[in-house]
């Protein structure tokens, strides 16, 4: 399907479902951040009692640094999975092992990017600010992709997803309308919604709906920046 002289490959979000479904070890990183997540979270609460929770910040951006590198490896498998019809964990794991230390750092820079993003839009309004953080997905969504399966160092992988981004605005702005849906609709929305009825087990449905979530996402944001590399990097 073409729009506006672009290339718009809609089946890929539909392709991905029996995909994800031969190859569900791809939410297992996302599944074991959760859990570590959740176990911090239960941590941090005698752990900064003395400092009424001031440094539940860095349990935050600690997570989050969990969460993007689980989020990395699921990405290398999905890319496998899309490539040979079947992922390997181990080697999806080892393969994100080699790149530690450029992925960590694309993670924080992310984060980063979108946080500041957020900040300079909330002087005008949360509208604004949530504009403009959706504005720097957009950006650089394709940035963790681009280092885990690309081989894209750390310092170019934000130029890299920018790049691709600003080339194929609309297919990239789809993904991210996609990612965020899927994002805001199982891991916010859902584990809150049947929280009241499944009492201490919410924990439990938290860490699925997430993991569920982000193995989705790494299948798809996997795909697409394959279609682009080859083409800009």
């Amino acid at each position: 399907m073409r729009m506006g002289g672009q290339r718009l490959d809609l089946m890929l979000y539909v392709q991905a479902l029996p995909l994800y479904a031969r190859n569900l070890g791809v939410l297992l990183p996302p599944l074991i951040a959760a859990a570590i997540g959740v176990g911090l979270r239960y941590l941090s609460g005698p752990l900064f009692e003395g400092v009424a929770g001031a440094g539940y910040p860095i349990i935050a951006f600690i997570i989050n640094v969990v969460y993007g590198f689980a989020f990395a490896v699921s990405v290398i498998l999905a890319d496998d999975a899309w490539r040979n019809g079947h992922g390997n964990l181990r080697s999806a794991w080892d393969r994100a092992r080699r790149k530690a230390g450029d992925i960590i750092m694309v993670v924080i820079g992310f984060y980063f990017l979108i946080y500041i993003a957020g900040l300079i839009g909330g002087i005008l309004g949360p509208i604004l600010s949530q504009a403009l953080s959706a504005l720097a997905v957009w950006a650089f969504i394709y940035a963790i992709p681009a280092t885990a399966i690309g081989g894209v160092p750390a310092g170019g992988a934000f130029s890299a997803s920018l790049q691709a981004a600003r080339r194929y605005p609309l297919p990239t702005a789809i993904l991210v309308i996609v990612s965020l849906v899927v994002w805001f609709g199982l891991a916010i929305y859902a584990p809150a919604s049947v929280g009241p009825f499944v009492g201490p087990g919410y924990d439990v449905a938290n860490v699925i709906l997430t993991s569920l979530a982000l193995g989705y996402i790494a299948l798809i944001v996997a795909r697409q920046y394959s279609g682009f590399a080859f083409r800009f990097w």
